[in-house]
């Protein structure tokens, strides 16, 4: 596995200009440069004077809420970091705040940590000839899982609904973390009426990625329920994109999802176990999928480890002050 990589250079861009101070909750930051961008929000390399658990350099989310409903959608993710904060498999939340703006809308400020070994969709592009081995995509998605099991061991669960190979990090060359938890949502009853269905196709268009959905969302006329089986689903197509760069549905796109129809390329070449495993989690209907937990099983099996946790966690209510 990789050493941290150097940041390559970046033209500024983005709201914040280097050297600027902000001040987030407890913290004041120093911003060194700008990472990127995506939807409303700017992502900066940011420096604190003094470390916090053990660092200086950490990542702030600059999030521009024009509207209550942004806001609220922005709290919510707040609010889901703060219940899995502590995880190792998880990218910690430092502090967050909210600056209402003179033109009544809002900026949320999200501190976390910052993941010196960038994107693991950019490590794969590294190795485009020298493909992951079977060693390095378990230890991978081993992570992922334990990262998955944590919100599904909520009570109620919690789904991530967006895993996908762009959220997940690379904290150290053996540890990485799920991020970006803007999609995250509990289970809900399913939809009774033709109205509710439209509002869920149209919040699943928004917080989830096509390639990843499961069958129930993507035709949730069949009003087959979305749950924890749904994110199995997505762990199933990142396995397989860990393997073999691409999705197993690439080519042909929502018939194919629902009829769970993929093939295996011949190259690279893996055991059958893990190509099983991932045929496990592609299963047409949930019930037929396994748990998380049952695939941390699995995959610990696999690798001759063990899980080092429970998920025996309390659920604290959502409505609760988001701001810490």
């Amino acid at each position: 596995m990789p050493v941290a990589q150097p940041l390559p250079p970046m033209a500024h861009r983005g709201t914040l200009q280097p050297g600027q101070k902000v001040q987030v909750g407890k913290y004041e930051v120093v911003v060194e440069r700008f990472l990127a961008e995506g939807g409303y929000a700017h992502v900066y390399l940011v420096n604190t004077p003094s470390p916090i658990m053990g660092e200086t350099r950490h990542v702030l989310k600059r999030i521009a809420c024009a509207s209550d409903d942004i806001l609220r959608e922005v709290g919510m993710e707040v609010q889901v970091m703060k219940l899995l904060r502590g995880h190792p498999n998880i990218v910690n939340l430092h502090s967050a705040t909210s600056e209402p703006q003179p033109d009544g809308s809002s900026v949320v400020y999200i501190l976390m940590e910052f993941c010196a070994g960038g994107g693991i969709i950019d490590y794969m592009n590294r190795r485009l000839r020298e493909r992951l081995t079977e060693k390095e995509i378990l230890q991978i998605f081993v992570d992922v899982c334990e990262g998955v099991a944590s919100m599904h061991a909520l009570k109620p669960p919690l789904l991530h609904r967006d895993l996908k190979i762009e959220n997940i990090l690379q904290s150290s060359p053996t540890l990485y973390k799920l991020c970006d938890f803007g999609s995250a949502a509990a289970v809900t009853p399913p939809p009774s009426n033709i109205a509710q269905l439209r509002l869920l196709e149209a919040d699943l268009n928004k917080h989830t990625t096509l390639q990843y959905r499961a069958p129930e969302m993507v035709d949730v006329y069949q009003r087959r329920p979305i749950d924890t089986k749904s994110d199995v689903w997505a762990l199933g197509v990142l396995l397989y994109k860990l393997c073999y760069y691409t999705t197993p549905f690439e080519a042909h796109g929502p018939v194919a999802i629902m009829t769970a129809s993929y093939k295996i390329p011949s190259y690279p070449v893996y055991s059958a176990e893990l190509n099983g495993l991932i045929g496990k989690m592609l299963q047409e209907r949930g019930s037929n999928r396994p748990s998380v937990f049952e695939l941390l099983d699995e995959v610990h099996r696999m690798r001759g480890t063990r899980s080092k946790f429970h998920y025996v966690r309390p659920y604290p209510s959502l409505g609760c002050g988001w701001l810490c």
